[in-house]
């Protein structure tokens, strides 16, 4: 064999991988926009499924205002012993107590949230039909509705052991119902309790209503409180409107706005109510503490009044000075003072210990109110005797009335907080039942979904491009295998359609050659048998071998269209289908099978016998042949070489259609015989290690490859397209068309 190539050589491959660009990225896009289409189609199609069949949630929400102050204050010490227990609560701290289980356990308890009872809608679609419906539907096999069916339990008590278990109730006729629960069955009435006792302990169901016809079943559960009081906690959402702001808002969301709207209007009346009963507590505590100072104080007053008659009526009345009235008024105030703070210290470390920051606070005030009654009294000693003594039984007889007036009213104000008149908390915004749904949001789901299915399509298509090693031009072919390029057959549009045709029963074997001859995948292959004809002359014959690696990629196609190419020049071919399981050639070109080149190997025929005249110009043609046992054997017979040598002087080509190379070894074995050999590559489906094994098998029994040929390259704006997809080994059978 004197035929020259290019030997494949992996070791001279500087680059097993072709440079990655941009470019190719946007190639591999445009080639799977089907299947981003797909994917966004699909994407799109389950959003809008999601949209419309999905329960709609609503939320409810209340807003909670926080107050400093809930009644009037003064500078007093009313003011002052009021504002000990009415402070405000930091917002966290409240926060706290709204989501407690304080606050929301007596809401569950209320509300009966621990029990569970609803319609058993049909799969899929009964719950989106419910919602949609105003009337009673009637009930399918095993009680399922899908209507507007409606039913309120007002009790249901049973045992621990049958918490969240599914008891199922069947309406009956008129008001009667059946309870079951696996084999325990009972019967009751509408408004009418239901005692019974299970294995696990009694039972009690209170129905209080049920719209639905006869045989419509429910489902009923009953939850731990405990369960269904944190499962709720978890549900709520508290915060603070902006920083400082002292509001906070409580939301809720839920597939019923009337149950949530509910649940809110519960959780703030408690939450209202235990601000108030914790206020009436500690206001009870001072009004103890108080009603205990005040008899003292009345009598510390009745002293001084008796004290200061009894030094008038010995002395009769003595006109202060002015020195003496002012520090008159400045001793009232800074013993009134003192008293003042005296009192809330006491009242202070009746809750708390000395080390608390409120009554550190109060310590501090003492020492400066008691330092400033010792300046006035070393003043008060300037004065003359008389009005000292006068001075000081007045002041004592005014800071007491003072002290006494100020507690009676503190007194007053405590009943009053004690009666929960007034808190701190009061709400803003009450719960109301929401109108819309806040979700799903068919617009935003829609567009959510178009891009997720354009993403995932997108991501698909690049991890193909990355994962397999379908060819893409016949740059990367030369690149990584060192095979030339003979030709780039363009993808043809008209060939597709005539694919079509051929696969209806009686249809016209269409071949492109003589159908579109101006055909761009037809112009190719002229430019390739001027390639070929110069090659030719090189080559130890005139037999072309035309092959390829894998079924599915065209080696028909182009062996018969160039036949027809080259026929059209006035030179003799002689087309053979050199593949004996599943030849087909016959079928463009009209005939049997059979007889064919398995009979001419075998020797049952004259080669005059075999060949038959085609209707393109110049070209003849001989079958694949009879189907035989083992088609390798039968082209392992010394008589191939000789055969087709013979048949081959009456020709200027002879053309051999053969078998792919990686699923049998019949490809090689034409190949020795063969003066030239060509690989046909599809684009898109011929991977590149498929190719790279096809070049080792014949470089094993040293066949040289000539080179490639690119089929179905497919045109983009601006640049040839890539395919996508590839092929995966599967067991050799052609397709009714190897196209």
């Amino acid at each position: 064999m004197n035929q020259s190539s290019a030997p494949f050589d992996s070791r001279n491959n500087n680059s097993e991988h072709p440079p990655a660009g941009f470019a190719n990225y946007l190639d591999a896009l445009y080639d799977n926009r089907k299947l981003i289409a797909l994917t966004t189609a699909i994407a799109v199609a389950l959003g809008i499924g999601y949209s419309v069949f999905s329960q709609p949630v609503y939320r409810a929400d209340i807003l909670v205002q926080v107050e400093e102050n809930a009644g009037t204050s003064s500078k007093s010490v009313i003011g002052d012993v009021s504002a000990m227990f009415d402070v405000k609560t930091a917002t966290s701290g409240e926060a706290q107590v709204i989501g407690s289980r304080m606050v929301v356990g007596r809401a569950v308890d209320k509300l009966n949230l621990d029990i569970e009872a609803a319609p058993r809608y049909f799969p899929l679609f009964g719950r989106w039909l419910g919602r949609h419906s105003d009337h009673l539907s009637t009930p399918g096999p095993h009680g399922y509705v899908y209507g507007n069916e409606r039913i309120t339990v007002s009790k249901f008590d049973v045992p621990e052991e049958l918490f969240d278990r599914p008891f199922v109730l069947r309406m009956g006729e008129g008001s009667s119902y059946e309870l079951q629960y696996g084999k325990l069955k009972l019967d009751g009435t509408v408004g009418q309790p239901l005692n019974a006792t299970t294995n696990y302990g009694p039972l009690t169901l209170v129905v209080d209503r049920i719209d639905a016809k006869p045989g419509a079943t429910f489902e009923v559960r009953r939850q731990s409180a405990l369960t269904t009081t944190e499962k709720l906690r978890k549900e709520l959402s508290i915060s603070e409107k902006g920083k400082e702001s002292d509001i906070l808002g409580v939301s809720l969301e839920g597939s019923d706005p009337k149950k949530i709207s509910a649940i809110l209007a519960t959780i703030a009346g408690e939450y209202v109510s235990q601000n108030l009963k914790r206020k009436s507590e500690e206001a009870e505590r001072s009004i103890r503490f108080l009603e205990m100072q005040l008899p003292e104080m009345r009598q510390q007053l009745s002293d001084s009044e008796t004290r200061f008659n009894d030094f008038r009526a010995k002395h009769g009345t003595v006109d202060l000075g002015e020195e003496a009235t002012n520090l008159l008024q400045l001793s009232v105030q800074a013993q009134t003072r003192l008293a003042e703070l005296q009192q809330k210290r006491n009242e202070l470390l009746s809750r708390f210990t000395d080390q608390h920051p409120a009554v550190q606070s109060i310590n501090a005030q003492l020492r400066a109110a008691q330092q400033e009654a010792k300046d006035l009294a070393s003043r008060t000693q300037s004065l003359p005797p008389l009005e000292q003594n006068v001075l000081r039984l007045q002041r004592d007889v005014q800071v007491g009335t003072e002290l006494d007036t100020s507690l009676r009213n503190t007194l007053e104000q405590l009943k009053l907080i004690k009666a929960g008149k007034a808190g701190n908390v009061r709400i803003v915004d009450g719960a109301v039942a929401p109108d819309t749904p806040v979700r799903p949001k068919p617009l935003l789901i829609i567009i959510g979904a178009l891009m997720l299915g354009v993403f995932v399509g997108s991501v698909i298509a690049l991890v193909r491009q990355r994962l397999f090693d379908a060819i893409d031009d016949p740059y990367e072919v030369e690149l990584r295998t060192g095979l030339p390029v003979y030709a780039s057959v363009p993808f043809s549009r008209q060939e597709e359609r005539f694919a079509h045709s051929r696969r209806r029963p009686e249809s016209k074997a269409l071949v492109l050659a003589g159908e579109a001859v101006i055909d761009p995948a037809i112009e190719s292959l002229r430019g390739f048998r001027t390639a070929l004809e110069f090659t030719m002359t090189k080559a130890r014959n005139h037999i072309v071998l035309i092959t390829g690696p894998t079924p599915g990629i065209g080696k028909s196609f182009v062996s018969l269209n160039l036949a027809a190419v080259i026929g059209a020049t006035g030179k003799r071919v002689l087309l053979v289908d050199g593949d004996l399981r599943r030849g087909f050639l016959h079928r463009h070109l009209g005939g049997d099978r059979g007889p064919g080149l398995s009979d001419l190997i075998q020797g049952a025929y004259r080669p005059e016998e075999l060949i038959r005249a085609t209707r393109f110009q110049g070209v003849d043609f001989i079958a694949s042949g009879r189907q035989v046992a083992s088609p390798s054997d039968v082209l392992s017979n010394v008589r191939l070489e000789s055969v087709l040598r013979q048949v081959a002087t009456g020709y200027d080509v002879v053309l051999l259609d053969g078998p792919p190379v990686l699923l049998a070894a019949d490809a090689v074995r034409l190949a020795c015989v063969a003066g030239t050999t060509f690989f046909v590559a599809r684009q898109g489906v011929t991977g590149i290690g498929e190719l790279r094994e096809s070049v080792r098998q014949m470089q094993k029994v040293g066949l040289p490859v000539r080179g490639v040929i690119m089929n179905g390259l497919r045109m983009r704006p601006g640049r040839y397209s890539y395919g996508y997809g590839r092929y995966r080994y599967a067991a050799y059978i052609y397709k009714p068309y190897d196209r």
